[in-house]
């Protein structure tokens, strides 16, 4: 390194600006040698406690973490591509669903910044006939406190003038302003709002607006088509050997609600942008930033408290993906963690990520590897007498699921204990002979639910308008095979053009149709189609719990 300068050739000279520049290097290494053991422990302790749920097979996905506009972790973990054994990466692409609403509302601030819009405009103004749409403000629908109800059937959302009168037809939930009630339906408004006012399609308005301009190349909507090598294929079931694809929708739904896919990367240059008010005016970003009426909403944003200090950003879930975004505006620490498995834990774990952070308590669980046959004992259906606890063990999982709830894999602790997290757990018992017999749940508010293990196999049925009792009725049974207890059929079953499900133990939470392949099942999916009024014979097949197989064929003469 150079000391002087071609002016400076003084020999004090020389020697005092060795001495100072030595004062400066030791400054700067002790500052270093002071910080690093903290920053390295607590990055260690996120990777350990990240680690831990992927061996768990209960995250995968992608981890970024920034302080002051340095990036201080970023990690990926699990597949983008299961059965082709691809590892997610840094620059993984994954659908974020509801956080597309940040870049809905950032449009729309920009439209009015520009003079082109206000927030106060009527809804009215734009479509002059839907019911009390004079007492109904853009701000309204932007912080939810429209009173317009969340309806997004995508039977109804394949254009806007069926939306339109899809959701004008519906009541409002409450007077607009004067409570608090999500709603993604007025997003969709919004959406078709942002394309009347700039003559662009609502794609095509975010990318001109932000996408183009922060150069987030790999941001975007129409995630069906992208041909990305990244892509991260979004999963209802992931594990070592096994997966399924969750449903894919076929249009670009939700819409302005939740459309978009992006990578940890991108929405880290689009949080600097934000922060340094490259897209918006500081005065606008305060607005949005402000609850409208609760406590923790405001313009597109959902505003919120950490350990007492304020962060703004929104989350977003959908089939297969899981996305958190947020800023703590104090401290400008930026989390954002993206997920593509159904079974990715992120909600139990964000807040062990936070703690560690924040230097809060926090426990990484220390998971034992149960024997698989072991495991397979657990297995079973188990009921308090008021609810029914639904248990499977699938590639070393344990997956559980409690009617009218959405099934969640369960952390192994030991041979019979599982828990969600530490206040959350499982506890299998046996009897005197060793036989499982009970489960002892500790919800996390302190309840405490004892199931006996009862005999029997979940019941699968048929539900929709091609079944005799229509979508609101009582499932259609499936008969058992008594040779295989997981093969459920029904012949000569008298069905009606339309659609149905398959649903188990007349309970929506678990429920088969079909992805937009029109082949393969999955959780939530389409409808299964009757294309004339006859007799069928119908097959479930569930001997492989993770992807079902069916078939429907015309009955013989």
């Amino acid at each position: 390194m150079t000391y002087l300068t071609a002016c400076n050739t003084n020999p004090s000279a020389i020697v005092l600006s060795k001495k100072k520049y030595m004062r400066t290097l030791l400054t700067c290494l002790l500052l270093v040698l002071a910080v690093h053991p903290v920053f390295s422990q607590k990055t260690e302790q996120i990777e350990k406690l990240l680690k831990t749920y992927e061996s768990a097979g209960q995250f995968s996905g992608s981890v970024l973490i920034a302080e002051k506009g340095k990036i201080i972790f970023e990690k990926s973990y699990g597949y983008r591509n299961g059965p082709k054994k691809e590892k997610n990466t840094n620059k993984s692409l994954y659908r974020i669903f509801s956080t597309t609403k940040m870049f809905t509302a950032i449009v729309l601030l920009k439209l009015e910044e520009q003079g082109k819009l206000s927030l106060n405009d009527k809804l009215s103004k734009y479509y002059p006939d839907f019911p009390k749409g004079d007492s109904i403000t853009l701000a309204n629908i932007l912080s939810h406190t429209s009173g317009i109800p969340n309806e997004t059937n995508s039977e109804y959302t394949v254009d806007e003038k069926t939306f339109i009168q899809y959701i004008s037809a519906k009541p409002l939930n409450f007077s607009p302003g004067k409570k608090w009630d999500y709603s993604n339906s007025g997003y969709y408004i919004l959406g078709y709002i942002i394309r009347k006012v700039t003559g662009l399609n609502y794609d095509k308005a975010i990318e001109n607006y932000i996408l183009k301009p922060l150069q987030m190349a790999d941001t975007g909507f129409h995630f069906n088509s992208v041909t990305n090598k990244n892509k991260a294929f979004g999963y209802e079931f992931l594990s070592t050997h096994l997966s399924n694809e969750a449903l894919r929708f076929k249009t670009d739904h939700p819409f302005a609600a939740g459309a978009m896919y992006s990578t940890i990367e991108d929405l880290f240059t689009f949080n600097e942008a934000l922060k340094n008010d490259k897209i918006l005016k500081k005065e606008t970003l305060d607005k949005a930033f402000t609850p409208y009426l609760n406590d923790h909403y405001g313009l597109g944003f959902d505003t919120s408290d950490l350990f007492g200090k304020k962060r703004v950003g929104h989350d977003g879930g959908g089939p297969g993906y899981r996305s958190r975004y947020y800023r703590v505006l104090n401290d400008d620490i930026c989390l954002i963690v993206l997920s593509n498995s159904n079974l990715s834990h992120t909600d139990f774990i964000i807040p062990q990520i936070e703690s560690i952070l924040y230097d809060k308590p926090y426990s990484i669980p220390k998971t034992g590897k149960p024997d698989a046959q072991n495991q397979k004992k657990l297995a079973g259906i188990y009921s308090d007498g008021n609810t029914t606890f639904f248990v499977d063990s699938i590639d070393g999982l344990l997956i559980f699921r409690e009617k009218n709830y959405s099934q969640y894999s369960l952390l192994p602790i030991s041979d019979t204990l599982y828990q969600l997290d530490k206040n959350f757990t499982f506890t299998f018992q046996p009897d005197e002979t060793g036989a499982i017999n009970s489960l002892v749940i500790h919800f996390r508010d302190g309840t405490v639910k004892t199931g006996k293990r009862i005999t029997g196999n979940i019941s699968w049925g048929m539900i929709g308008d091609a079944t005799p009792s229509g979508w609101d009725g009582k499932d259609i049974p499936l008969q058992t095979d008594a040779k295989n207890p997981d093969l459920y059929f029904l012949n000569n079953c008298t069905l009606k053009k339309g659609g149905f499900k398959f649903r188990a133990d007349n309970d929506w939470s678990y429920n088969f149709g079909l992805n937009n392949d029109g082949k393969d099942i999955a959780m939530d999916a389409y409808n299964f189609q009757i294309e004339e009024d006859g007799s069928y014979d119908i097959v479930l097949d569930m001997t492989n719990k993770v992807k079902p197989h069916y078939s429907i064929k015309k009955s013989a003469q």
